[in-house]
């Protein structure tokens, strides 16, 4: 495949941020290898690297997993602590506590003795989703009633599916689960959010860091408004025309779509640094009193926006 310059400038600038995460994970991994694919191509090629950067584990079997995760140092040695372990654990009554608070997000089975179709169908779904999350299971006799929980220690919150002769009862369980109260919208996800039927909260920063700071300040938030209000994050360096179509002048802000009427409502301010006034702004727009954005940039929003 043949990749355009303008499109290789940008993933040598992924690739040169990805690179400066993977110097400190080479100091907890102890066999790393760094590929230049620009530099050589039929060796990525060979590898089935259609796009970089891309990090790919391989073992000592021949089997290769990919990393899907956020390109930042903690995700990725999460990544590598999983594959180096069984997808699915044995946990010992005594050693709960502990394995699910080792994770953002942990699967635990409590399962009865004889329920081998069940404990079969488990480890199946664990080995798909292992590099993404922790998997336990406990089987004992003296379990009550088959039963599948999610602890979700980024949000606080836990779930549980038992229900198990469903096929499709861990697989909702994981959605409902590991479902982001903030995501970050991407090509891949972002028909599931604009057709969600709830109104849109944009936050746009070409900065990683910064969204990261938003997430964690306007959570409480967005969890509150959750049945009518979908909350994302934007890299405004994949989305640049949206920026404008939204009324954010600079390359990093906050925007309100209703999409119902098609309404804009852009927010003038520090989003990140002011979760109350975003608070306001929403209850503003909720009773009708913000305007929407008639579609244009007077010399005015421009100077706050650069403020």
């Amino acid at each position: 495949m043949t990749i355009s310059p303008s499109k290789v400038c940008q993933l040598r600038e992924a690739s040169k941020l990805l690179l400066e995460e993977w110097q400190t994970v080479q100091q907890h991994v102890a066999s790393t290898a760094t590929i230049d694919c620009p530099s050589s191509p039929k060796l990525c090629q060979e590898m089935d690297v259609a796009s970089f950067p891309a990090i790919r584990l391989y073992r000592q079997d021949g089997s290769v997993t990919r990393y899907r995760g956020p390109r930042r140092t903690a995700p990725i040695d999460a990544f590598v602590k999983r594959a180096l372990k069984p997808s699915v654990q044995n946990v010992p009554g005594q050693q709960l506590a502990n394995f699910i608070t080792n994770d953002d997000y942990v699967f635990i089975a409590k399962l009865q003795g004889e329920s081998e179709s069940i404990n079969s169908h488990y480890r199946d779904f664990a080995q798909e989703y292992s590099d993404r999350y922790s998997f336990g299971i406990i089987t004992s006799g003296s379990v009550p009633s088959n039963g599948v929980w999610c602890y979700n220690n980024v949000d606080g919150n836990q779930h549980a599916a038992t229900d198990l002769n469903d096929p499709n009862a861990l697989k909702k369980l994981l959605n409902l689960c590991t479902a982001e109260v903030i995501p970050q919208l991407t090509r891949r996800n972002e028909m599931t959010y604009l057709s969600s039927g709830r109104s849109l909260v944009y936050y746009f920063s070409n900065n990683e860091a910064d969204r990261e700071a938003y997430v964690k300040a306007l959570k409480p938030i967005a969890q509150r408004y959750a049945e009518f209000l979908q909350f994302v994050t934007v890299d405004s360096g994949e989305y640049p025309d949206m920026l404008r179509n939204l009324g954010v002048r600079s390359a990093g802000g906050l925007a309100v779509q209703n999409v119902h009427n098609g309404h804009i409502f852009p927010f003038r301010g520090d989003a990140a640094a002011s979760p109350g006034q975003v608070d306001q702004f929403i209850v503003a727009i909720s009773e009708g009193r913000a305007q929407p954005w008639d579609g244009r940039f007077d010399e005015g929003q421009e100077a706050h926006d650069e403020l």
